[in-house]
């Protein structure tokens, strides 16, 4: 597991779901983007998001399918495979969003990023 930033295109509409007790949380899908560093060569991955923060929650189910936002959270990188054929499938990254972020690409691409102030440090 990792904490980080992550920025992406929301690829489906918000789920809420209920768990047994009946706590409410969100899933989501997106696509995350990569960004070319060196001659590495540059891959957008699939995200799982799952919300269980009331307050994050609340944000990702305003979202709609196409808003480009980013998540800080807790990434889980997964790589399975086909159980027919042994053949790996793209790498997916599990994501426990716990605050959502609009403008990070934007403000990170005109040098303003401001991850500090986005964490309260």
């Amino acid at each position: 597991m990792i904490d980080g930033v992550l920025s992406g295109k929301l690829l489906l509409p918000p789920k809420t779901m209920y768990t047994v007790r009946g706590t409410e949380y969100v899933i989501a899908k997106m696509t995350v983007y990569g960004y070319a560093n060196s001659n590495l060569q540059v891959e957008n991955l699939d995200g799982d998001i799952i919300a269980f923060d009331r307050a994050v929650c609340a944000e990702l189910k305003n979202k709609k399918q196409g808003d480009v936002f980013s998540i800080l959270g807790t990434i889980t990188p997964i790589l399975k495979k086909k159980p027919s054929t042994g053949q790996e499938l793209p790498l997916t990254l599990y994501i426990t969003a716990r605050k959502l972020y609009d403008g990070y690409v934007t403000d990170q691409a005109r040098g303003k990023g401001k991850i500090f102030q986005v964490l309260g440090c």
